[in-house]
């Protein structure tokens, strides 16, 4: 029986009658010659009753053997959901015992609240899901003996465990039954004033900064409003063709028609729609792209965004709804002071690890795990607290390996803090990342540790977000009209059902947020379930490559911002990717407040940058990196791998061709013939000049035989260049955004070098999907080959999150508008493990007559980056800029759309 101190289990592993000698290390098991993994669930009851069996005989109370029982039942319910026992090590045990016995395990103690006839409240403790409150109300004195390690109360076939944590929460919340009615207001605004929130929960789900789920409204853009958007200052701009995509219905297609509308009546080229911005300068194309949506619309016959829901259809006046976050005050000093007097409590164990990390490494672990453990000892939620940092490191050093050590330093210290921790179990934790980086962070995992340092790992992508999806739930971020109040805020009550993952006690093993579980997803998931995520307490969420949302107003930024955690940590080489505002989202993701609202940062800092001269703004780029502090670290590679081999830039001028010039001269002809005061014309003539000045047959078709590389100066320089690569045995990456010159390109090298040229672009998955080749799997093949080899890539598809070292030759035969973009492409090949020499060539155009396309924006991109004190900022070419510089009259045009390539 559980109440008895001799109560034990023992687990075996049978083959036919036989036991059989078992070795466990980590989640691998040995039975014989025989290796097996177990799975997450069948390695928690192990592990439960491994710790069992330790534990004396005086100490196996009842509290500790129900535990047990507990904890054995959540995994087999765990195995039989996901099919674990298939692939592991049979998981035999008789409960037959306790059969008609339920085993309840809250992890949370809430508040019942009841209004009293003289206007006061009664409070009760509230332990969730599946346990009535009535008749628990009537065992509370279960409780009353002296048991140290929590324990049971029994309602009917109910047996309901409780630690000591939820114990204490328990007699907190008993000890203040009562709310007198001139209190009432006050315990509303401020349970915690009453309530401990370290053992109670008073809080309503959300983090400190959500003030509930309400309609989304448009995105302003005040910086494009004001001044007209750059196209070659914003990435994320896409063509007309992206309007087809927006609506589900032919109530929202007939919404942005309207919006299309007003944006022409305006004088605007741009519209803003959901998360980004879509091209409509070319009128005719816009409206032959929304026509052709309206007939598709109609020939479905139905609202397309029910198909999201399930059978429940949703009805068809939906509204876009989202986490509404508000403004937070300025706490710089309370801020900074707490992180200066954070240190790390304990020392940090290197000795464990698969690889020893550099001295940058060790020191970028150090700041952050100081820094989290700060987070363990402040009221979870104020404001002033830390609440996060900026990794900013430069692009090669390493963040992915020091943000995991990191991550398990800080898991260590939440078991070891009885606060924060019980029964040795910490909280989830969540890693947001661009796709391209899922399976990096799997492959880090394992490279780093000998046994990860979490329970499990789940992704929650693709299959494994199916997993965790609620059958038939509903979209979170669209409600029916009737769903808001007043306000424009969604019910309380509609809230509720809106949550379409599994999250929380309810949901036993197969719920998401399980403790010392890390969540690996991306950003459009966190976007399409904030409500979800933002309703988890999560002890870390890291933000990788955090520039996705240095967009303040898109929804991917809100939803970031609006997740509850102990500390969000975000990584990025490029903390200022376009323009100085991005800094500011990133902070006050990070560390909200500190840097002041929105308004206060533009009024300091990006104004007085726009005018300032080259010496000023070194001056406010020093000021701005000091008014952040212990929040960011920031170090540059040359400054700290000084292992790492020369890094060479080449620029590759050639004359152009006959044929290249007559297509140049050609578009400018044009322009100044037909195009002057037309609106929009600029805008098409600096796209011509672009493709022209890259292939004059851009975009296509192109001559298939390789003396085609001869029609242009970029493509005739790159043949050289790769000849001098291939004399040397080594190896060669071509960067270039245009689909159809990738192409053609591929099938030139090919005769040239009977090489079969792969090219990873937008089109290349990022992740596995049945077998098909990623991203990862085809640089894998090109690095593989033995000496010389090319690959063609665009520097918008794998910017981040591959390391391509087997290369030492990197040639952007196609710009980009932000140096950055470009910076972050070079380095795929200049990074931690690059033996060689690294060789950076930019192939450029000249015009015999005039300067060209090429030469104003290579002397644009020269002057638009400035280091400042571990402050980056970049700034990038404005379309006047350039459209100047090659002497067209911008007018009201917009300027050239980046395409994913």
């Amino acid at each position: 029986m559980t109440t008895g101190e001799h109560f034990a289990v023992d687990l075996q592993v049978m083959e036919g009658k036989y036991a059989q000698p078992v070795r466990r290390s980590g989640p691998f098991v040995d039975v014989g010659t025989r290796r097996y993994r177990l799975a997450p669930a069948v390695l928690d009851a192990v592990r439960a009753v491994e710790a069992h069996s330790a534990l004396p005989m005086g100490q196996r109370t009842e509290t500790r053997n129900v535990r047990l029982l507990a904890e054995l039942r959540q995994a087999l319910d765990g195995a039989a959901q996901d099919g674990s026992e298939r692939e592991s090590p049979a998981l035999d045990i008789d409960l037959r015992q306790l059969a008609e016995t339920r085993v309840v395990r809250p992890d949370r103690v809430g508040l019942i609240v009841e209004q009293r006839p003289d206007g006061g409240l009664d409070v009760q403790p509230d332990l969730g899901v599946g346990v009535d409150p009535d008749k628990t109300a009537r065992r509370w004195h279960h409780l009353d003996s002296d048991a140290a390690d929590g324990g049971v109360l029994r309602i009917e076939d109910d047996l309901v465990l409780l630690d000591e944590h939820e114990r204490a929460a328990v007699s907190e919340v008993r000890q203040n039954a009562h709310i007198a009615a001139d209190q009432v207001d006050d315990f509303i605004q401020a349970p915690g004033d009453f309530f401990d929130p370290d053992l109670v929960d008073v809080e309503l789900g959300f983090g400190f900064r959500v003030t509930g789920i309400g309609r989304i409204a448009p995105m302003t853009f005040a910086k494009a409003g004001e001044s007209g958007i750059s196209w070659l200052a914003r990435d994320g701009v896409a063509g007309p063709e992206a309007l087809a995509t927006k609506a589900r219905s032919l109530p929202e297609h007939a919404e942005i028609e309207t919006k299309v509308d007003q944006a022409w009546q305006a004088g605007r080229d741009v519209v803003t729609l959901d998360d980004g911005l879509v091209d409509i300068a070319d009128r005719s194309r816009v409206r032959e792209v929304l026509e052709a949506s309206r007939t598709q619309l109609e020939q479905l016959g139905a609202d397309l965004a029910g198909a999201f829901s399930g059978p429940d259809q949703e009805q068809r006046d939906t509204v876009r709804v989202g986490v509404i976050v508000a403004d937070a005050t300025d706490l710089a000093e309370q801020q900074r002071a707490a992180a200066r007097a954070a240190q790390p409590r304990r020392a940090v164990t290197y000795d464990d690890l698969r690889m020893d990390p550099y001295p940058h490494q060790r020191e970028g672990i150090e700041w952050m795990t100081g820094l989290m453990h700060g987070t363990l000892d402040a009221d979870g939620k104020a404001p002033a607290r830390i609440q996060g940092a900026i990794l900013a490191d430069d692009m090669g050093l390493g963040k992915t390996f020091m943000t995991l050590v990191a991550l398990r330093e800080y898991l260590r210290a939440e078991q070891d803090d009885e606060r924060h921790a019980r029964v040795g179990q910490g909280r989830p934790t969540l890693a947001v990342l661009p796709v391209a980086l899922l399976e990096n962070w799997l492959e880090e995992l394992d490279r780093v540790f000998p046994e990860s340092p979490f329970d499990d790992v789940v992704l929650l992508q693709g299959p494994g977000l199916k997993q965790f999806r609620i059958r038939g739930a509903r979209r979170e971020t669209a409600v029916g009209e009737h769903d808001l109040d007043s306000r424009g805020m969604v019910r309380d009550d509609v809230v509720a059902q809106r949550t379409s993952l599994r999250i929380g006690p309810e949901h036993g093993a197969t719920r998401l947020d399980m403790p010392n579980r890390l969540v690996l997803t991306t950003y459009e998931t966190l976007q399409r379930y904030q409500i979800s995520l933002s309703r988890v307490d999560w002890g870390v969420v890291v933000m990788d490559e955090a520039q996705k949302i240095k967009n303040p107003e898109t929804l991917a930024a809100r939803a970031a911002k609006g997740l509850r955690a102990r500390f969000k940590l975000l990584a990025t080489g490029t903390p200022v990717e376009n323009e100085l505002g991005d800094f500011w989202s990133l902070v006050d993701t990070a560390q909200p407040g500190l840097l002041g609202t929105s308004a206060d940062f533009r009024a300091r800092w990006v104004k007085p940058m726009e005018s300032a001269s080259s010496a000023e703004k070194g001056e406010l780029g020093r000021d701005l990196r000091a008014a952040v502090g212990p929040f960011m670290l920031r170090r540059v590679k040359e400054d700290h791998l000084k292992e790492l081999p020369a890094k060479h830039l080449h620029t590759v001028r050639h004359t152009m061709p006959q044929i290249q010039v007559d297509a140049y001269d050609e578009v400018l002809h044009r322009f100044r013939t037909f195009g002057r005061g037309v609106q929009g014309a600029a805008f098409k003539a600096l796209h011509g000049l672009r493709l022209v000045s890259l292939h004059p047959q851009a975009p296509g078709p192109f001559d298939s035989d390789q003396s085609a590389l001869q029609l242009s100066a970029r493509t005739h320089a790159t043949a050289e260049i790769l000849d001098e690569v291939r004399d040397r045995g080594e190896k060669a990456i071509v960067f270039v955004i245009d689909k159809g010159v990738q192409r053609a390109l591929s099938g030139w090298m090919m005769q040239r070098y009977g090489l079969a040229v792969s090219v990873v672009n937008g089109d290349t998955a990022a992740t596995s999907t049945g077998g098909g080749a990623t991203r990862k799997s085809v640089i894998r093949r090109f690095e593989q080959a033995d000496g010389f080899n090319v690959i063609i890539m665009s520097p918008l598809a794998v910017g981040v999150g591959l390391t391509i070292v087997g290369a030492n030759h990197a040639i952007h035969l196609e710009r980009h508008w932000n140096p950055a973009k470009e910076a972050q492409a070079t380095d795929r090949i200049y990074r931690i493990g690059q033996k060689r020499d690294v060789h950076v060539y930019l192939p450029m155009a000249l015009h015999p007559d005039r300067d060209s396309f090429d030469v104003n924006l290579d002397r644009l991109l020269a002057n638009k980056t400035f280091l400042s004190d571990a402050v980056v900022a970049p700034e990038v070419v404005s379309g006047d800029e350039l459209l100047n510089g090659l002497g067209l009259d911008a007018g009201t045009a917009s300027d050239p759309v980046d395409r994913e390539g």
